[in-house]
């Protein structure tokens, strides 16, 4: 017999298997630990990736735009990228009066004067001009063209407008782009509300099918339809340069950055998150046990649907998903509490999706769907109506869960362990985008 520990809330869970009822423990492999996060984005301002160093790229007084995340993003740490991108500019001539930066909220909400501060930090913002993206303002927007994908593409005026477009962000995976950062600064994150919309859009099978893409997932750029169609409307922004990070979420910090150009750059970002969070498996197993790795990952089930989207590459359609989240704050989203609630089939769901698509809608109807395809018991604070009405049978205990398992099966099958789920991306059997 085993003991294993799972995070739930702030709380650790014992969970005892016998060794040889456990597939495998999936986790990441440990990030470098990293003194000085500034010197690890200075190093790689000095080094772009396939394009000249930016005072070699800027000239004196050119108007440059820095485009960053949104509140939504404060994790990416945009304070300790800024300074050293603000001095390499400085170092080739340009002013911090010839610098905005301008917050990609792709059609989230406006942010205060405090809320810029807590992105950029107050040495930034009193150097430099910081604005809002606003996704609905078309005389804030330009019409570059349509992708060949449909999308007409409206970008932020005056990031166009600009001599030179650096975008900045942080690499992690995503279930439409494949990978956030990159493109996604500018489309959807700079991008108007019909561009997003048909963008996103793109998740789905066209009609007559029904359903979503299965070419559109988390670590898939290439042949998936949403991160071609983005890349084709970015690029029609024309932007000169790229920084990106990747996060040790366990500590907090910068671990890595890249910069240059803004595909080659981000590329290479991609590569090294796939070293570190993904993980191949055999194949998909009859049972996964998972957890979001505690507080604040499973704060909510907003949250915890990474987890949840994470570890069903590891599961077998059919097969049980022991899902360990506190959510103290219950699911975490309007948009995606309305969609699980607010309809009876996921039929019904997918049709009102597809009229009006939300992020926060995408993930509540697709957890609807897995929830279909598979028994997900929920360890959770969750009232059991609501965890009833995702589709899904409340539990107690771990204990619970693996008689619910041995009742099931005849006998307890031998699962895979997520402690880390939000973060731990399995790769069944090498091409987990066609499971």
């Amino acid at each position: 017999m085993s003991s294993y520990q799972l995070s739930y809330g702030e709380k650790k869970l014992e969970l005892d298997l016998p060794s040889n009822l456990v597939r495998r423990v999936i986790d990441a492999k440990p990030l470098p630990a990293i003194e000085d996060e500034e010197t690890v984005v200075s190093k790689a301002l000095s080094e772009p990736i396939g394009t000249l160093r930016l005072p070699e790229l800027v000239k004196p007084a050119e108007k440059v735009c820095i485009v960053i995340g949104d509140l939504t993003r404060l994790w990416v740490r945009h304070d300790q990228i800024l300074r050293p991108l603000l001095d390499e500019l400085n170092r080739g001539g340009v002013r911090d009066s010839d610098i905005t930066i301008i917050s990609a909220t792709g059609d989230h909400r406006p942010q205060s004067r405090e809320e810029h501060g807590l992105l950029v930090g107050e040495e930034v913002l009193k150097r430099v001009r910081v604005i809002d993206h606003n996704a609905r303002d078309r005389e804030k927007l330009k019409y570059l063209g349509s992708t060949s994908r449909g999308t007409p593409v409206y970008l932020n005026r005056h990031a166009l407008e600009a001599d030179r477009l650096i975008l900045t962000g942080g690499i992690v995976y995503h279930f439409l782009a494949g990978w956030g950062g990159g493109k996604k600064a500018l489309l959807p994150g700079l991008a108007g509300y019909e561009t997003i919309m048909k963008n996103h859009s793109l998740a789905f099978l066209p009609p007559p099918h029904e359903g979503l893409n299965p070419a559109v997932c988390a670590g898939v750029v290439e042949g998936n339809p949403c991160s071609d169609d983005m890349l084709e409307g970015a690029a029609m922004g024309g932007p000169d340069f790229l920084v990106n990070v990747i996060i040790d979420d366990n500590r907090h910090s910068i671990a890595y950055a890249v910069a240059g150009h803004y595909n080659e750059a981000f590329l290479k970002g991609c590569s090294l998150v796939d070293q570190h969070f993904s993980v191949t498996i055999g194949e998909p197993s009859e049972a996964v046990i998972a957890s979001c790795g505690g507080y604040p990952k499973d704060v909510n089930f907003y949250q915890t649907y990474k987890t949840l989207y994470n570890a069903h590459f590891a599961l077998r359609k059919g097969g049980t998903l022991i899902l360990v989240s506190e959510s103290r704050e219950g699911l975490g989203s309007e948009d995606y509490a309305g969609i699980i609630t607010g309809y009876r089939t996921n039929a019904e769901r997918e049709k009102a999706l597809r009229l009006e698509y939300t992020i926060g809608a995408h993930m509540g109807y697709h957890t609807a769907v897995l929830a279909e395809e598979h028994d997900i018991l929920l360890l959770t604070k969750l009232p059991k109506k609501i965890v009833d009405a995702m589709g899904m049978i409340k539990i107690n205990s771990l204990e619970e869960g693996i008689k619910f398992l041995q009742k099931k099966h005849g006998k307890v099958p031998p699962a895979y362990l997520m402690p880390h789920g939000g973060s731990t991306l399995p790769r069944a059997c090498g091409d987990y985008s066609k499971l």
